[in-house]
């Protein structure tokens, strides 16, 4: 299990992420990640999972850090042009007017807790924040575009 905040860079993007759980034996897994695609851009806020039943095309996501809510969005199923039938991806596009503050408390905080989805269908996973801001931070320099979380003068 990956608890800490990572860069990464490959052929299906770049930027951070988080996977609290990942089961090998099952191929279940959650992924919460802050990135761009390969060539930069805007970045998609996304979540990936395995091993879920997640039929609907948009799925609310919940953030909560350090026992406040931050933010309350809706992500989109990305096609699944792969050939991991299990898996699931979804996201929405960043957008600074709704999501600065969202990306500073997790940049700041040190616990959160992502619920996504709704009722006994939710997926609730605990997430730490350690690593967060230094991560997240980098995803502007990846991406190519201004910081997501402007620091205060």
């Amino acid at each position: 299990m990956a608890e800490g905040w990572e860069t990464f860079s490959h052929d299906l993007g770049k930027g951070a992420a988080v996977c609290p759980y990942d089961d090998a034996d099952t191929g279940a897994f959650f992924c919460f990640a802050v990135a761009c695609l390969p060539e930069g851009g805007n970045p998609l806020i996304r979540v990936a999972l395995g091993g879920q039943d997640m039929a609907q095309p948009d799925v609310p996501l919940s953030v909560q850090v350090d026992g406040k809510m931050v933010s309350h969005l809706f992500l989109s199923r990305l096609p699944n042009d792969g050939p991991d039938e299990d898996m699931a991806d979804f996201a929405t596009p960043f957008d600074a007017a709704r999501d600065e503050a969202m990306i500073a408390a997790l940049m700041a905080g040190s616990r959160a807790r992502l619920i996504f989805g709704t009722g006994l269908a939710a997926v609730i996973q605990e997430i730490s924040l350690s690593g967060s801001h230094a991560a997240l931070d980098e995803v502007s320099v990846m991406c190519g575009v201004p910081a997501l979380a402007p620091e205060e003068d």
